[in-house]
């Protein structure tokens, strides 16, 4: 490509994103947002994945969606590229542009069956079943991709075996959970585990939300970069926080982030942490965190991030909340797992916006340095 045509492709991007309205793109796809179309910032169920209430967010001014729930997000180029509205940039780009009608209807997204609603037994033992299989899967010694996939984003075995990790290839799970004995058919299928008579979680990397020895959730991260949904979470109320269950209030001080592969990092270096599962329903944050007094805020590094940012200050009144920020370069603290130094550089921001506000943050009882 030469240099004038990629001048010519950038500058039709610049003007199709300029006279493009995300949240009439997102409406024609069947994702009905909420209030008034002059509202800086509307919400919907998510149409990547199966939630109770409304995590998928439009924000007019930046032109940006984001899903709290899944972590989907992007503009209206990759939302048409999502939704299977589009096969590529270029397409998305001329759909945008008025010069692609003819496959302005998604071929592979369907809002009825995205959105669908059921009622599922939240059956705890058979998740926490299903959660030592996955888990065996995973630490098998035969390698397979999901234990890849967590060595690209910097997570190690020792890691995922302490959080209870697991991996779903897909097929195996209803054989295993049958063999058992405990649970029979019709139990099996309204757990939740399975869609359509396949397993929910297939091809993706499984992370269990522990409330002591039980699992209470789980969620998934789609190991295949081009697996379309990328997230899946089990349906019906999900915590407000991911590690919530986890978390040792006696230290007094936590780092709060967004997403699973952040909290996942953070727990890997050893702090406090907890991410951000909704943009609704935060108010159940607070009791989350009773106990805690100090929250040391590392969110996304963009307007999603800002956005949940002012609504967690609002929240925790009541607590010190320390913007702890994230390094130069770094978009999210998952962003940091893969470098050799990312660990020393999320620390100095921690203990600079500790120092700043004149307070100790201490680990394994020792100033953190």
């Amino acid at each position: 490509m030469t240099l004038t045509r990629t001048m010519r492709t950038r500058d039709r991007l610049r003007l199709v994103k300029a006279q493009t309205n995300l949240a009439e793109v997102v409406h024609q796809h069947g994702v009905a947002l909420d209030g008034a179309k002059t509202s800086r910032v509307r919400q919907a169920p998510c149409p990547f994945h199966e939630e109770g209430k409304p995590s998928f967010t439009v924000y007019a001014d930046s032109q940006r969606y984001y899903c709290f729930g899944c972590g989907a997000k992007g503009d209206a180029l990759d939302f048409l590229q999502a939704v299977g509205a589009a096969t590529d940039l270029h397409q998305a780009i001329r759909q945008l542009a008025g010069g692609d009608a003819e496959n302005a209807r998604p071929k592979t997204f369907n809002q009825k069956t995205a959105g669908r609603r059921r009622e599922y037994k939240r059956d705890g033992p058979m998740l926490r079943s299903a959660m030592r299989h996955y888990a065996e899967l995973l630490l098998a010694p035969d390698r397979n991709a999901g234990a890849r996939y967590l060595r690209s984003r910097g997570i190690t075995r020792k890691t995922a075996q302490r959080l209870s990790l697991g991996y779903a290839p897909g097929g195996t799970l209803r054989d295993c959970l049958l063999a058992q004995g405990r649970y029979d058919p019709g139990r099996v299928a309204q757990s939740g585990l399975f869609v359509d008579g396949k397993e929910r979680f297939a091809g993706m990397v499984v992370v269990p939300e522990m409330i002591g020895e039980g699992v209470g959730w789980l969620t998934g991260r789609a190991v295949a970069p081009a697996a379309q949904p990328r997230f899946q979470a089990l349906p019906g109320p999900k915590p407000p926080l991911l590690g919530g269950g986890r978390l040792d209030t006696s230290r007094k001080w936590v780092v709060l982030t967004e997403g699973v592969f952040d909290w996942l990092t953070l727990m890997q270096w050893g702090y406090p942490a907890v991410a951000l599962q909704g943009a609704t329903g935060l108010e159940r944050v607070v009791a989350e965190l009773e106990g805690v007094s100090r929250v040391f805020l590392a969110l996304d590094a963009d307007d999603a991030g800002r956005e949940a940012a002012d609504r967690v200050r609002d929240l925790l009144a009541d607590k010190e909340i320390i913007d702890a920020g994230l390094p130069a370069g770094a978009g999210d603290v998952a962003d940091l797992a893969t470098l050799a130094d990312g660990r020393k550089l999320f620390t100095r921001r921690l203990v600079a916006a500790a120092e700043r506000q004149a307070v100790n943050v201490h680990e394994g009882g020792k100033p953190i340095r």
